[in-house]
């Protein structure tokens, strides 16, 4: 009895030593080097990519790394790799700390490599490591991968996460960015029947930069002067079945988002043409979208009809015309200007995506689906090919909240 009750105690006191040892390997903060941001390249050498990684300095703007560190913001590697998750291994031949992916913020694909048809699975990679979450995103350069981030110098925020957090946040709050998080590019190949937008970014100026109105830019258009950094994330890499086949700008990207019930887009700044002017004037207005567009469909027939209704509300915020807009009659022609241009410049998109793009860059297809009683029917009426096909007409529900402040015609001197 005595030795059951000594061997008991023994494997009870094994069991809570060993509930002690759960950190034996554990790495403090300073023995990680973490991949912020991943580019990926078409390599020279058959069955390699060539594999760069942005690698942040944990400690530098940290408590812990002092105010007075000499040690840099980041580093910035680049080599051939069969794929870049091995990579990490092959990295630690260069680098001293340990490789992680856990705050991968970003992936950018060359559009170049993008454009290749084994890209996609090459891509797919990212679904076996672990390390690798879904909100991470996915980014096409307009030059290659290693060169695009060795040109990103920011002025101000020269922490890496920092200043790819803030990009990306702001870009898609305005709508010049889709929200292209991993999870949505293996959502659309799994359905198989609509396009994916990949927000397009460069680092180089363009040559010949025109002005245009202020959304309607590609990344590298925008012609901006002074001491700033030369990177732009504006516009959007159109995928179809994996692999980059087009671009859309940034107001065409805007336009998505709004379609795009699944985009968290409340409140953006646009141009509007001025109806009371002749000489190509344009009022800015806010927009806020704070209901979901309402989508009704007649799949029968030849043609199958799609209508779409956009209920959004608008400030006015500036007054070129100096019209009196407290009148009634005025308010009406800016609430009609409003329905007008928002109706063209959607309906004009989706002509596009049905001649040009040859799909819809957003999930519309889900809402096909309720109309179907089994997934038979729904593959048997072909989404892909219907929608070319399809008469879609866009309406609009517009509400505007304010029209600004009330301004006066300034009269000649004298007057």
């Amino acid at each position: 009895m005595q030795i059951t009750k000594t061997v008991c105690k023994f494997l009870l006191l094994l069991v809570m030593v060993s509930s002690l040892a759960g950190c034996w390997d554990r790495l403090e903060l300073e023995d990680k080097s973490y991949v912020i941001g991943l580019g990926l390249d078409r390599s020279k050498h058959d069955g390699k990519i060539k594999v760069t990684m942005l690698l942040a300095n944990p400690e530098v703007g940290s408590m812990q790394g002092g105010g007075g560190s000499t040690e840099k913001p980041r580093e910035i590697i680049t080599f051939d790799a069969n794929d870049f998750i091995a990579a990490k291994g092959t990295a630690n031949a260069i680098i001293t700390r340990v490789i992680s992916y856990d705050l991968l913020r970003i992936i950018v694909v060359s559009e170049e490599f993008a454009k290749e048809q084994h890209f996609i699975s090459v891509f797919y990679d990212v679904l076996q490591d672990r390390e690798i979450h879904t909100n991470c995103f996915l980014a096409v350069s307009k030059e290659k991968a290693s060169e695009y981030f060795l040109h990103i110098r920011p002025k101000m925020e020269t922490r890496p996460h920092k200043y790819f957090q803030y990009m990306i946040s702001h870009g898609i709050e305005n709508g010049l960015i889709p929200d292209s998080t991993l999870l949505r590019f293996f959502k659309t190949m799994e359905r198989g029947t609509d396009l994916f937008l990949a927000m397009y970014t460069t680092a180089e100026r363009g040559k010949n930069r025109k002005i245009k109105r202020e959304d309607e830019y590609l990344a590298g258009q925008v012609n901006a002067t002074g001491e700033l950094d030369d990177t732009q994330f504006i516009g959007s890499a159109v995928f179809k079945n994996g692999v980059m086949m087009d671009k859309i700008n940034g107001q065409e990207t805007r336009i998505v988002n709004i379609l795009d019930d699944t985009t968290n887009i409340k409140d953006i700044l646009i141009d509007i043409p001025d109806p009371f002017s002749d000489n190509q004037r344009q009022f800015a207005a806010r927009l806020m979208k704070t209901e979901n567009n309402k989508v009704k469909m007649n799949l029968k027939g030849v043609r199958p009809k799609i209508d779409i209704t956009i209920p959004l509300k608008f400030e006015i915020m500036s007054n070129p015309s100096m019209v009196n807009l407290t009148e009634k009659r005025n308010q009406q022609i800016i609430k009609k200007q409003i329905a007008r241009h928002i109706k063209k410049v959607n309906e004009d998109l989706l002509k596009k995506t049905q001649t040009e793009l040859k799909g819809v860059p957003y999930p519309l297809s889900l809402n096909a689906r309720k109309y179907f009683g089994t997934i038979q029917e729904y593959k048997r009426f072909n989404w892909a090919k219907s929608y070319l096909k399809s008469d879609i007409v866009v309406n609009t529900k517009i509400d505007i909240l304010d029209f600004g402040k009330r301004t006066k015609k300034t009269g000649k001197a004298g007057e």
